[in-house]
Formats: C-alpha cells, structure tokens, sequence
C-alpha cells in the first residue's frame, strides 16, 4: 500500500510576503477611502480630453524602453525591426499585472519567436532591460526629488515626509549640488553594474544546456560573452530617462484633467519623479501585481509635495493614474498584438503560393 503524500506546507517565505502585500494594500485602501470621503467632488473641475492625452502619453513613454531593448538584442546579433520588439515589449506589460512580474518576459519572448529568437536570449535581455528601466526610473526620482523639494512648499514637505525637512532648510545651490553628486556618484557606479550584469549573464549562459543560436542565420552561439559596457548602459538610462520623463507628462495631463494646472516651471519635474519612484519601487515588490498599493501610495505620498495637491485630490489622481495607464496597456496591447508584420507576410506568401498552383493547374 503506497504511503500517504505528506501535506504540502506553504513557505513561511510565501506568507510573510502575501501578508506584507495585505497590510499595504488594506493600509493604502483605507487611506484612500477615507481621502475619497472627504473629497467635494463637485469642486474637482473634470476634462476627460486631457485624460486620452494622458493615455496616450503613457503609451509613448514606453518607446524608449523598448528602444533599449531593441539595441540589447542588435549588440546580441538579432536582427529584427523596432517595431515587432516594441509589438512585443509593449505586450508583456500586461504579465505584470501576474504576481511575480515573470509573465512579462515570458511574454516578450514568446512574441520574437515568431521571428525566430530564441526565447531564453530574448527573455535575458528582456530581464537585463527590466532592470535598467527600473534602476534609472529610481535613479531619476532621487536626483529629481531635491530639486523638486527646492521649489515647493516646506511646509507640505514636513508633513508628508519629515524624514526630508533637513533638505528643505538648505539653499536652492546646496540642493541642487546634492542632486548633481548624485548622478555623478551613479555614473562612477556605471563600470560595477555593468561587471555586475556581465557576471549574472554569464553565469546563467553557462547553466545553459547546449549552444543557442542568436538571429535568424546566425550560427554564433549565446554562450560567446554578450557584452553590456559602462557606455552601454548608460546610453541606455539616458534613453529610457526621457521615457520617465514623457510618463511624468502623462501624469501631468491627468492633473489638468482634474483642474491643476502647473503653477511653476518645476511641476513637470514633480511629475516625472513621482511617477518614476512610484513605478520603480513598485516593482521592486515583486509579489504586489503591477505594484498595487505600493505604486499608488508612494505616487500620493509625493504629489501632496506640491500645495496645489490636497490628500484627497492626490488620491483620486492616483486611482485616475491607475485607471488611465490600465486602460492604455489593455487597448494599445490589442492594437498592436492585432497588426503582426509576420502574420501577414505569410498570409501574403499563401495566398501568391495558392494563386501560383490554381495557375499551373
């Protein structure tokens, strides 16, 4: 008689993360409920012309990542047109909203083989491009955030976060020489991050079973180095740089939307840095779908940085933010999953080839 299977226990590691992700998400919902309450919904001015701006701004934000990737996957030896890697890059953000976030690799990758791109060099470069998105998108939010802190009120900014008062008692120089040293302390780190991925994806080359083929007619096999320079990367957080800053535009639309019209030449910089730290850090809590909870409470925490934006006000642009950039992703997703270059290629090539035998017949 067989014995009985043991019972399978879930992983104390599983259950302090679900019920860390819990805790956030109940924190921020009743925060946000109680601001929602609170708000006179009758004093928000609503232009819903400035949301579909906003949403297709969010859009365009991502051409830059995929960009990166695009030229990730050049240096690798693939040879393929922006757009079907853009097609697919923009596709894969909808795994993110699948715990864990992998689904959006597994995604990307699926949508090249169609192309003949070996999923595991398109899934490691897709993975090697997540991070310097996000890692840039973090970095852009840091440096941004004193400027910022500069500009606006010192007061909005000791209630929201005391942890930055110090910043707010120094000179619009020091602040600004703070964020200078760090972007020139993030560019002297470049040469570690770039040892650091090469390391990562050797390791992983080497674990591979037998050589990869990298292109279509290409025989060079994955497990020569793909090399990922200091220049490389930070050509690459450059690029994706002007990304946040077009996602920080996005963000902007939608508080014209509601209203709040930029009242300095700094707001857009309020913008991308909200936006950017809350994607970023989102991220990061790989078991929140799409980082929710955490996305939205880090994007209301900043936004009351400026006293144009009350909590109740900066709550209903961060549940608009969500909508809008949801909506986006699920629509333009469609749009361009419904246009493969490919597919009709080939529908073209059985049609001629049809159109060919019914002649020779």
């Amino acid at each position: 008689m067989p014995a009985a299977s043991p019972r399978q226990k879930l992983p104390l590691k599983s259950i302090v993360k679900w019920t860390l992700f819990l805790l956030v998400l109940v924190y921020v919902a009743h925060y946000g409920y109680q601001q929602w309450n609170a708000a006179d919904l009758s004093e928000v001015q609503w232009a819903p012309g400035w949301w579909l701006a906003a949403g297709l701004l969010y859009f365009c934000s991502w051409l830059p990542a995929g960009c990166l990737w695009w030229l990730l996957l050049k240096q690798a030896g693939v040879s393929l047109a922006f757009y079907p890697t853009f097609r697919a890059h923009f596709c894969g953000h909808l795994g993110k909203y699948v715990p864990g976030k992998a689904l959006s690799i597994i995604i990307r990758a699926a949508m090249l083989r169609e192309y003949n791109v070996p999923a595991t060099v398109a899934g490691m470069l897709a993975t090697v491009e997540t991070l310097i998105t996000m890692a840039a998108g973090l970095l852009v939010s840091i440096v941004l955030l004193p400027v910022v802190i500069g500009s606006e009120s010192s007061e909005a900014i000791t209630r929201m976060m005391p942890a930055l008062k110090l910043l707010t008692d120094l000179d619009t120089g020091t602040q600004y020489a703070i964020s200078g040293s760090i972007l020139l302390l993030a560019m002297l780190a470049t040469p570690i991050v770039s040892r650091g991925l090469q390391w990562t994806t050797t390791r992983l080359v080497s674990k591979m079973d037998r050589p990869v083929e990298v292109g279509k007619e290409s025989s060079a096999p994955i497990n020569s180095p793909i090399r990922f320079s200091p220049k490389m990367i930070l050509l690459g957080s450059a690029i994706v740089a002007i990304g946040w800053f077009i996602n920080g535009l996005s963000l902007g639309c939608l508080l014209m939307g509601c209203g709040v019209a930029p009242d300095s030449l700094t707001a857009p910089l309020l913008w991308t840095s909200a936006v950017a730290g809350a994607t970023s850090l989102g991220f990061l809590v790989l078991f929140a779908p799409a980082g929710l909870g955490v996305r939205e409470g880090i994007l209301i925490a900043i936004l009351q940085l400026s006293p144009q934006i009350d909590p109740s006000l900066a709550v209903i642009v961060a549940i608009l933010f969500r909508i809008i950039s949801f909506s986006s992703e699920v629509i333009f997703s469609g749009l361009l999953y419904s246009f493969s270059p490919r597919r009709l290629e080939i529908t073209k090539k059985e049609k001629r080839s049809g159109t060919g035998g019914m002649t020779e017949k």
